[in-house]
């Protein structure tokens, strides 16, 4: 990731990425079919990461979490983290795979559908729970959430600006939950 993030996904050489791994570069060719390949598995990794780390949390017998505005609050943290956990990934989701209509519809049938899924499902216990509105569409709050995060994303991929993961979090729901309205 770090060598495609460095040098864009077409200047990436194997054997850079293989120099960099420390393999030769016959040795990348035993684990991946090709570039693309060495590509769509790390961010398959990555995205897999993501959701066991969501699915564990939730379900986390010592103090599971369970209130929905909680849980969306935790997808938005997880979600912020990804770029200070792994730069060279948010640099390649933000540019590199936004290039490629393929990656992206590989990335939005894999990936996407199953955070957007994740979402939904804390919606709809929310309003079965009489938390949240039950007239608001469970699929537009998921993309609404994923849309602002990823926008924040973006802006800290090509500004070099880094956000406090929980606080941001915290305010993403805020205005997710309450709009921007003034409260008198």
């Amino acid at each position: 990731m770090e060598v495609i993030a460095e040098n864009g996904y077409f200047n990436a050489a194997v054997s850079a990425i293989a120099a960099r791994a420390g393999v030769a570069d016959g040795t990348v060719y035993l684990y991946f079919k090709s570039k693309d390949d060495v590509l769509r598995t790390a961010i398959d990794r990555n995205f897999e990461r993501f959701h066991q780390r969501v699915v564990e949390r939730f379900r986390d017998l010592d103090d599971p979490l369970d209130d929905p505005r909680q849980q969306l609050e935790y997808i938005a943290q997880v979600h912020l983290e990804s770029n200070s956990e792994n730069r060279a990934m948010a640099i390649v989701m933000q540019t590199e795979v936004r290039q490629s209509a393929k990656f992206i519809a590989e990335f939005s049938h894999r990936h996407l559908v199953k955070y957007i899924h994740v979402v939904r499902e804390v919606v709809r216990r929310g309003q079965q729970q009489g938390i949240f509105r039950q007239d608001i569409s469970d699929g537009v709050v998921a993309h609404c959430m994923f849309g602002a995060i990823d926008e924040l994303l973006s802006s800290a991929v090509f500004t070099g600006r880094s956000y406090d993961a929980k606080a941001t979090a915290k305010q993403v729901l805020d205005v997710l939950l309450h709009g921007i309205t003034s409260v008198d």
